[in-house]
């Protein structure tokens, strides 16, 4: 997955080239930086492999997994036009925290952790009609998510305790991910500044957690979370 994530990039980088010559658009009175911002929702669609049951510690009959929640917060792209048509978005956020909750076998337990991350993703953008008052627009790229912080339940802990017994303590590490991104969105002109702004990123993003008990790994589960980002709010060009 990273080598080919990675001859992609290349490739659309490469497709960029004829176009840095003209590093401004055609209307020398449009600066070429464009920030987006506004409110945002993770929407997971996710999988994963056992925890607890099935492929994970074994200690249950019958598959289990996790559901990661959506999360709201807030999002923000900083653009450069290369040309009228084209340009590079860098994709940030503030940080979503997510609630784990068990599936399967485990859906009895809850909610079994809660991590929050930062999605950081560069794209190359193509847009559609760049000097109307609706400019549609579609860019891909890669992603890199940093999961800050990451904790399970006392659920998890009483579970695993009643299980096996002499369970004093669980944890959770979720590792860093780097993956295909892409999007699609639309740029509505209020002025010659400002614009309202709907947007849709996908990321490829898959983890491994590795939990803890009394401070030592006992397995590893890969948890593919690939979720949708879906914001809504302004565009400002300056």
């Amino acid at each position: 997955m990273f080598r080919k994530t990675l001859i992609f990039t290349s490739m659309l980088a490469a497709s960029a080239v004829p176009f840095v010559a003209s590093a401004q658009p055609d209307d020398s009175t449009d600066s070429p930086w464009l920030l987006r911002f506004g409110a945002a929702n993770v929407l997971p669609l996710d999988s994963s492999q056992g925890v607890i049951g099935d492929n994970g510690l074994g200690l249950i009959d019958g598959n289990d997994g996790v559901n990661v929640d959506d999360a709201f917060g807030f999002t923000f792209s900083l653009s450069y036009a290369l040309t009228d048509n084209w340009a590079a978005t860098l994709l940030a956020a503030a940080p979503f925290n997510h609630d784990i909750n068990g599936k399967g076998a485990t859906a009895g337990v809850g909610e079994i952790a809660d991590a929050t991350h930062l999605p950081p993703s560069l794209a190359l953008e193509y847009r559609f009609n760049p000097h109307g008052k609706i400019r549609p627009y579609v860019g891909a790229g890669v992603n890199w998510t940093i999961w800050l912080d990451s904790d399970t339940s006392p659920a998890l802990t009483n579970a695993l305790d009643g299980i096996i017994g002499g369970v004093d303590s669980t944890d959770i590490n979720l590792s860093n991910s780097f993956g295909f991104a892409a999007n699609v969105g639309l740029d509505w002109e209020l002025s010659d500044n400002w614009a309202v702004n709907a947007n849709v990123w996908w990321l490829d993003l898959q983890t491994e957690a590795k939990i803890f008990i009394n401070g030592t790994e006992v397995t590893r589960t890969k948890v593919n979370v690939n979720p949708l980002v879906f914001s809504l709010g302004l565009a400002w060009r300056f």
